[in-house]
């Protein structure tokens, strides 16, 4: 499955399964401006392909992140190991993704862990 399959379908699995967490799509790299016709730099290299937040009903939202690696091939890059360590380190949810059944119950797990 291609990565941006597999980001779009964990996507879709977890809108549908209702779990208490949002998730965006994270934009990292250099475009070229419309009209401008100049470089524009997005993002830090590292950060990862999705991120978000679990909702709790009476306490803060918790941030979370997961990095998707779709092929069996895909290792982590050398700023992506920052970028891990720096979430962790922040008591952020941090997540290697290679299947989307046991990436969502990651997912049930961050919120039982955490629920009110």
């Amino acid at each position: 499955m291609k990565h941006s399959d597999f980001m779009d379908e964990l996507l879709l699995q977890v809108s549908k399964r209702q779990l208490s967490v949002k998730l965006y799509k994270r934009h990292v790299g250099k475009f070229m401006s419309v009209g401008q016709r100049r470089v524009v730099s997005i993002g830090v290299k590292g950060q990862c392909d999705l991120y978000g937040y679990v909702i709790f009903k009476k306490k803060p939202a918790q941030a979370i992140e997961i990095e998707i690696k779709a092929s069996k091939s895909d290792k982590l890059r050398p700023e992506q190991i920052v970028w891990r360590d720096l979430c962790l380190k922040r008591n952020v949810h941090w997540y290697e993704s290679r299947d989307i059944e046991i990436t969502i119950d990651w997912i049930k797990k961050v919120v039982a862990s955490q629920s009110d």
